[in-house]
């Protein structure tokens, strides 16, 4: 299930901010990462830098649904999309266990195997990305620059 609202901006032809309310069911991430990609490029980003963003976003959201829920299909997801400062900001809430990025062990592009790339596709791809531990989950925020 995916429930859109859409905030719109004085006068803009597209929504200023996005937000999308979805089940942690790997069936939703192909239609979350349509919406967040033509997000970007209504705000302007090239094709080439709303499909890095679609490729984040999903890789994020399998982390989540693979190891914040330990696959359960029915658990909360928020994500947001906004345009601030020439930039399209990403946010990603769950209510998953907690997760520190710094425990992960670090993956070389040398070393593709399936499996731990998420990370290094964020740092690689987007221009900002923080991990916020909250009290009952998570918060991931990812900025990209517009260009």
């Amino acid at each position: 299930m995916i429930q859109s609202v859409n905030h719109h901006g004085t006068g803009k032809p597209s929504p200023a901010s996005v937000e999308l309310k979805i089940d942690s069911d790997p069936a939703n991430l192909r239609e979350v990462r349509q919406r967040i990609e033509d997000f970007a490029q209504a705000a302007g980003m090239p094709k080439e830098g709303s499909d890095e963003l679609g490729l984040v976003i999903n890789e994020a959201l399998a982390n989540v649904i693979r190891h914040g829920y330990g696959g359960a299909t029915d658990r909360p997801i928020v994500v947001t999309a906004d345009l601030e400062n020439g930039a399209v900001r990403i946010t990603i809430r769950d209510w998953a266990k907690p997760f520190d990025p710094a425990a992960v062990p670090q993956k070389k592009t040398a070393d593709v195997t399936p499996g731990g790339l998420g990370l290094l596709c964020m740092k690689k791809l987007m221009d900002e990305v923080r991990f916020s531990r909250l009290s009952d989950g998570m918060l991931l925020t990812m900025i990209k620059r517009v260009r």
